[in-house]
């Protein structure tokens, strides 16, 4: 005789091959058991790997007037696909963080921002990820290095693999060195307004004179928990910033 557990793991078995649940003991088993299974067609599959990772299994069953284990079950055995968040064309917030040697809360903020292109993957909780391309080209653009340090990139440590999670060292390799080659080709920097100042040789106050420039609107500039601003966007030689926060002659300047 068959106990219990046995008869409820043929049951389990007979929903997920068949996709009509049993309920409890509405349906009996030989009854699902000798139901025949709704073959999947070409349509159906069709439909599942265009909305992988967009729509939930459970939107998906609804769609195709399927069962949420059914579902399951045929991506993973039949149609032999991943998990949304292990697909080789994304990353998560997570492994760009590791990537970038920031902290997950920074990655996400960017993404909430809209500063870092992402998408949201259709989960019960908040998963975001951006697809490998799209991250290459943010990464390499100069516009984006205030974000985070360049020469962090790729450095993750490599004490162990375990624990890590899916860490792609061959992605991030070819990262840095794109990185760093754009570096030695952008002419430019990003600098606080200290080092604006000290570049701009302004010794009393001098952050004060730049952050009055930025609030003016008379300097160009970006807010990322500092104010950013670009070298080239600093007053040319011969010119400096006064406590007014206007641009003027070294002579003009108290």
């Amino acid at each position: 005789m068959t106990n219990k557990s046995e008869v409820e793991m043929a049951i389990a078995l007979a929903e997920a091959e068949t996709g009509v649940r049993g309920g409890k003991g509405d349906i009996p088993l030989c009854c699902v058991a000798k139901s025949r299974a709704r073959r999947w067609t070409e349509e159906e599959d069709r439909f599942v790997l265009e909305n992988h990772g967009r729509l939930s299994e459970k939107e998906s069953a609804k769609r195709l007037k399927r069962t949420l284990v059914a579902v399951h079950i045929h991506k993973e055995r039949e149609m032999k696909l991943k998990g949304i968040s292990k697909s080789p064309s994304i990353m998560t917030a997570e492994q760009v963080a590791n990537g970038l040697g920031k902290d997950s809360k920074s990655i996400h903020l960017l993404m909430d921002r809209g500063l870092m292109p992402c998408r949201r993957l259709p989960s019960s909780r908040v998963m975001r990820v951006i697809d490998r391309f799209a991250l290459l080209k943010w990464i390499v653009n100069p516009e984006n290095w205030l974000y985070f340090r360049p020469t962090r990139v790729g450095n993750f440590c490599r004490k162990s693999k375990r624990g890590y999670g899916d860490y792609d060292y061959a992605f991030w390799e070819n990262a840095r060195a794109a990185v760093l080659k754009a570096c030695r080709r952008w002419k430019d920097e990003w600098l606080t307004p200290g080092q604006a100042a000290h570049r701009l040789k302004i010794k009393a106050s001098g952050t004060r004179y730049i952050n009055v420039a930025i609030k003016k609107g008379i300097l160009k500039a970006k807010r990322w928990g500092n104010w950013w601003v670009r070298k080239s966007d600093l007053p040319s030689r011969g010119k400096t910033i006064n406590f007014k926060g206007d641009i003027v002659q070294w002579d003009e300047c108290d």
